[in-house]
């Protein structure tokens, strides 16, 4: 396997494993419920939304980054 050909599968995989990522994470962001003012059950409640959110939010991130670096290794890859 030469050079190309090895930066090639790489960015292959890469961008297979940032598609699946995003898609795992790619579903809207759940909404809070009440408002900003509610119970100190609501309060929880929305708090754990909001974590989940940003847990969602974060895996959103890390997809991208594995795409971005896929399309790297895809232009080294076309240069050599």
């Amino acid at each position: 396997m030469t050079y190309a050909q090895g930066t090639g599968l790489s960015a292959a995989v890469f961008g297979a494993v940032g598609t699946v990522i995003l898609f795992r994470s790619s579903y809207a962001f759940r909404p809070l419920e009440g408002g900003i003012l509610g119970s100190p059950a609501l309060t929880e409640y929305n708090n754990r939304i909001m974590d989940e959110n940003r847990s969602r939010h974060r895996w959103q991130r890390i997809g991208l980054g594995f795409l971005c670096l896929s399309f790297v290794v895809q232009a080294i890859s076309s240069l050599l």
